[in-house]
C-alpha cells in the first residue's frame, strides 16, 4: 500500500454515505444544494434538443429496457439508466453546467440524473432525493480532491468529470435505494473501475456524452450492488486502486478529513457562461469592455488577453470550426462577446462561429500566459483603430468563490435555458417547483411537470 494511503478509505466513505441522516444536512449545503439541483435541471432541459442529444437518445431508443423514466423535453421515455445517461448528457451539451473549482470537476449533472429517474421508480421525498444529492456531489468532490488537489499530482490529460463522477453517481444512488455500508463500497468499487475519460475528446460531442456515461456508469454500480456484486473492500485507496491508477502522488486523506463536518461541495459554483471555466474572467474583462459607451468593436485592431497558462493549455484554440470545438476556444469568445455584447449560448452556436466578422476578430485576439495571474482572473486590453487602449483587470470571476452567482441570476439562466425546450409559463412554473424541491413530497413531481409541459 502507498505510504500516502489512507487505511479504510473506501470503508470509511461507505459509511458516511449509508449511515448520514439527511435530517443532519446543515442549512449552507441544503441552500446549495438546492441552487446545483435547480442549475442542473436548467442544464437538462437547455441542452434537450443538442445535436449530439439527440443522435444519442436515437441510437438508445431502440435498445433501452422499456419506459421507466422521462427524458427531459421529449414525449418518449427510456429504461432508467439510458434516461439517466440522456439527461446527464444535456446538462452538459452547451457546457453551461458547474464547477468544483479546486479540480475542475462538473459533478452536478453526472449524480442528478440518475437521482431523477431513480425517483420515478419508487416512492422519494423531495428532501431524501436533495440530500442523496448534496451526497453525491460532496463524493464526486472528494474523489476528485484526491487525485487533482494539491498535494496531489494530477496529469491535466484526464477528464476531471468522467474520472470522478462515477463515484458519486454510485454514492448517491445508493443512500436514495438505502444500501447498506458493505454493499455501498461494493457500489464505490464497481463505479471506480469503470473510470475513465480524456481530454484529447474534448471539443468533440465526447465532451457532454462522457459525463453521460459516467452517470449511468455511477447508477449501474449501485444497482449491480444491491443484487450483490463485488467489489475490493480498498478499490479507491488500494496499491493499484483508482487514487494510484489516476495520480500516482494522489492525495487520499483530501477524501477522508472532516467527513460531514467540511463540505466540499460548498466550492462547487454554477457557470455563468457556457465556455470552459478558464474562460470566464476574460469574458467578464470583455463584455465590461463592451459596455463602454461609444465601442465599436469594428475599430478593434487587437485583443491583448493575459491568463494564466491553464487557460492557454485548455482553451487556446484561434480558429475553431465548429460550435463544439468553440465551447473550449478563448479567442472565438472574446471576440463574441466583444461584438455581440453577451456571452450566452447564442454566442456559442454555429452561426456565431460561422460569423465573419466574429472570426475576423478572433484572429486578432493575442493570448499571453502569465503564471502570477490566478485562474479566476485575467487582463484584457483592447487596442482600437485610433490607438486608444481599453483595458479591464479581473480578478476575481463571475462564478468564483469570491463571486458566486445570485439565486437571481440562477433563476435568469434557469429560464433562459428552459425556453429552448419549453413555453415560458410552464418554465417559470418548473422554477418554482425546483426551487421546492426539500419540501416535495413526491420528488418525481418535476420529472411529471416537465413531462407534462412538453405535452
Amino acid at each position: 500500500m502507498p505510504a500516502a494511503a489512507v487505511p479504510g478509505l473506501t470503508h470509511a466513505l461507505a459509511t458516511f454515505v449509508a449511515e448520514f441522516d439527511g435530517r443532519d444536512l446543515p442549512p449552507a449545503v441544503q441552500a446549495e444544494a438546492t441552487r446545483a439541483f435547480v442549475n442542473a435541471v436548467g442544464g437538462m432541459l437547455g441542452g434537450a434538443r443538442h445535436d449530439a442529444v439527440e443522435r444519442t437518445f436515437r441510437t438508445a431508443l431502440p435498445f433501452s429496457g422499456g419506459a421507466q423514466a422521462t427524458v427531459f423535453g421529449r414525449r418518449e421515455t427510456l429504461g432508467a439508466l439510458d434516461a439517466a445517461l440522456v439527461n446527464c448528457q444535456a446538462s452538459a451539451a452547451h457546457a453551461y453546467d458547474d464547477t468544483h473549482l479546486a479540480t475542475v470537476l462538473h459533478p452536478a449533472g453526472p449524480v442528478l440524473a440518475p437521482l431523477l429517474a431513480e425517483a420515478e421508480r419508487r416512492p422519494v421525498s423531495g428532501a431524501d432525493l436533495l440530500a442523496s444529492f448534496a451526497i453525491g456531489v460532496e463524493l464526486s468532490c472528494r474523489a476528485a480532491s484526491m487525485i487533482a488537489r494539491p498535494p496531489a499530482e494530477n496529469y491535466v490529460g484526464w477528464y476531471m468529470t468522467s474520472v470522478a463522477s462515477p463515484i458519486g453517481a454510485a454514492a448517491g444512488v445508493a443512500r436514495l435505494i438505502g444500501l447498506s455500508a458493505e454493499q455501498t463500497a461494493h457500489a464505490l468499487g464497481i463505479a471506480s473501475a469503470a473510470s475513465a475519460g480524456f481530454r484529447q475528446v474534448l471539443g468533440s460531442m465526447c465532451t457532454s456524452l462522457l459525463p453521460g456515461h459516467a452517470s449511468r456508469a455511477g447508477y449501474w454500480a449501485a444497482l449491480l450492488a444491491a443484487e450483490g456484486v463485488t467489489a475490493s473492500e480498498t478499490s479507491l485507496e488500494g496499491p493499484r486502486g483508482f487514487a494510484e491508477a489516476f495520480a500516482p502522488k494522489a492525495h487520499p486523506a483530501h477524501a477522508s478529513q472532516g467527513l460531514g463536518a467540511r463540505w466540499d461541495m460548498l466550492e462547487n459554483m454554477a457557470k455563468p457562461y457556457p465556455c470552459g471555466i478558464v474562460v470566464h474572467p476574460i469574458l467578464d474583462a470583455c463584455l465590461a469592455i463592451a459596455a463602454t459607451p461609444g465601442f465599436d468593436a469594428a475599430t478593434v485592431q487587437a485583443v491583448e488577453v493575459q491568463v494564466n497558462p491553464l487557460c492557454l493549455t485548455l482553451t487556446d484554440r484561434p480558429a475553431p470550426p465548429d460550435s463544439q470545438r468553440a465551447q473550449i476556444s478563448l479567442q472565438h469568445w472574446s471576440a463574441a462577446a466583444l461584438i455581440c455584447g453577451a456571452a450566452g449560448i447564442p454566442e456559442g452556436s454555429e452561426a456565431a462561429v460561422a460569423d465573419p466578422d466574429i472570426r475576423a476578430l478572433a484572429a486578432r485576439v493575442e493570448p499571453r500566459p502569465d503564471p502570477t495571474i490566478a485562474t479566476d482572473s485575467a487582463h484584457v486590453a483592447v487596442v482600437l483603430a485610433d490607438g486608444t487602449r481599453l483595458a479591464r483587470r479581473i480578478d476575481h470571476a463571475l462564478g468564483s468563490l469570491e463571486r458566486p452567482m445570485t439565486d437571481a441570476e440562477i433563476d435568469a439562466k434557469f429560464l433562459g435555458q428552459a425556453a429552448l425546450t419549453l413555453p415560458q409559463p410552464d418554465a417559470a412554473a418548473i422554477l418554482a417547483l425546483c426551487r421546492r424541491i426539500a419540501d416535495l413530497p413526491d420528488a418525481a413531481a418535476v420529472a411529471r411537470a416537465i413531462n407534462a409541459a412538453v405535452g
